[in-house]
């Protein structure tokens, strides 16, 4: 259909419009009777085409035609160079729709709305900055017209001009500050610029403004989310989900939130309405399982891991998890197994490693225990608990060497227990270094006397001990019989 604006002058009006010179004006030409057969010819042809408006042939090529005719006799028909515009735009060839406003705009550039439909066609033909470029043209005769400041910002955004669209809608909001669909985009300019407090604020704005607005509800529990608001974020997507409900994307944040902030319970909740909703999203039910896994729910845990596996056979974390619930299940076999499958997929897991070795060390299969133990501080140097354990499992496979080396590693990060210095200490007696043997064994006792003190004594009543480098030495007596040492008193700062 053709514009509302579509004129239809009765001859003598257009007659007027032509040739009739304005009063008080002596600088047009009074019209010939040439000019009046030329502007006669025009007319026929334009009346022609405004004759089937309103019929099955409005916006055809047969009315284009009469339109084009009459501009071929006249050039400068203004409303057949709107009209045929109009036609075009209609007919989605929008270069040449916005060949003819622009004839329009020459013709006239006060006449009413023909910048938005300029805009609007250079817009659907892919000619953003002309667009732009007519929209400004219009604003500055209309500064307060806000459908041609919304179409603005929502090129200048699109074109990547942030501050320039970030202004206009500053404008719009000067001019309306409820106008919410400008408050939307100003907020995502903001959001998207990294602006975030700034976005947040426009985010709430709006909420209070259209509380309804789903969109506004959900990124701000974005931003919330971001800056690690939990509670609030939560609150946000709660008000987004009475919108939206059942929305899986929002109900599975909803729970990652609720988890960040330690409610699995909550957590559990959404995301299991997510998953019900997306059944096929194999990391749903990974976080599923670590949620439930944190409530100890562990049985229900391996089933939403095990539904993570199967849809994702390459999730190395699910498959870690579900070595640890395994384990806590006594399902050993099936720990191993699961522990195996993830470092299958990822072997530089250096905690895979090292559950998987303390399994190992556990259930006494102890060459089994040591490469992985050793990969996992291969992996990281300061791993101390992998020390500790790799020192515990080569002594007792009697690689002394390598259990005095892992020792004296946890010592020397700083993590040391009573029992490293204690199984130190009877290495180093073990490989007759009594000196050494006595100090780590003493601070054993400064740290556990009554249990280490006891251990020695059994120990000494062995006719052949591991301690006969340092069994009648006066010092290695004194830690049995004495208090232990009082450790040294921290200097004040």
């Amino acid at each position: 259909m053709l514009c509302s604006k579509v004129i239809t002058c009765l001859p003598f009006i257009l007659w007027l419009i032509y040739f009739a010179p304005a009063l008080g004006s002596q600088s047009r030409q009074v019209p010939t009777v040439d000019d009046a057969k030329v502007y006669g010819e025009a007319m026929a042809w334009f009346k022609k085409g405004e004759a089937l408006i309103g019929t099955d042939k409005e916006n055809s090529e047969e009315q284009a035609g009469y339109f084009r005719k009459a501009l071929s006799i006249k050039p400068d028909f203004l409303e057949a160079h709107y009209n045929l515009g109009l036609i075009y735009a209609n007919q989605k060839r929008m270069a040449e729709a916005a060949a003819e406003f622009e004839s329009v705009l020459r013709l006239e550039p006060k006449f009413e709305g023909i910048h938005y439909l300029l805009a609007s066609a250079h817009k659907e033909a892919g000619n953003l900055d002309g667009a732009i470029a007519a929209l400004e043209a219009g604003i500055m005769q209309k500064p307060k017209d806000l459908q041609m400041l919304k179409a603005l910002a929502f090129l200048q955004g699109r074109t990547s001009r942030t501050s320039a669209a970030a202004k206009t809608m500053e404008t719009i909001l000067g001019i309306d500050p409820t106008e919410a669909e400008a408050r939307m985009e100003y907020a995502l300019v903001l959001h998207r610029s990294g602006e975030i407090d700034r976005a947040a604020a426009e985010y709430r704005e709006l909420t209070k403004i259209d509380p309804k607005n789903y969109a506004a509800h959900f990124n701000l529990g974005l931003i919330l989310q971001q800056q690690r608001k939990n509670a609030e974020a939560a609150e946000q997507y709660r008000a987004a989900l009475g919108l939206q409900p059942g929305n899986a994307d929002l109900l599975e944040r909803l729970g990652d939130v609720l988890a960040i902030d330690g409610q699995h319970a909550g957590a559990v909740s959404a995301y299991q309405e997510a998953a019900a909703k997306a059944p096929d999203r194999a990391w749903l039910f990974s976080k599923l399982g670590f949620s439930l896994a944190k409530v100890d729910r562990a049985a229900e845990a391996v089933v939403a891991l095990e539904n993570s596996v199967r849809l994702d056979p390459k999730n190395a974390d699910a498959f870690y998890l579900l070595g640890d619930l395994y384990s806590e299940l006594e399902r050993f076999d099936e720990s191993v197994s699961a522990y195996r499958t993830s470092l299958r997929i990822d072997p530089k897991q250096k905690d895979v490693h090292y559950n998987l070795g303390t399994l190992y060390a556990e259930r006494e299969q102890f060459q089994d225990a040591l490469p992985e133990l050793r990969a996992a501080v291969e992996l990281d140097p300061s791993y101390a608990p992998a020390w500790s354990n790799l020192a515990l499992v080569s002594q007792r496979l009697d690689l002394d060497r390598e259990a005095i080396e892992a020792h004296e590693k946890v010592v020397a990060l700083g993590e040391a227990k009573a029992q490293n210095h204690f199984h130190l200490g009877i290495l180093y007696a073990k490989t007759n270094r009594p000196d050494d043997a006595i100090e780590n064994l003493g601070k054993a006792i400064e740290l556990e006397p009554e249990k280490y003190r006891r251990i020695l004594r059994e120990e000494l009543r062995k006719v052949h001990s591991v301690l006969d480098s340092v069994r009648y030495s006066a010092k290695f007596g004194r830690l049995l019989t004495g208090p232990p040492p009082s450790p040294e008193k921290t200097p004040e700062r």
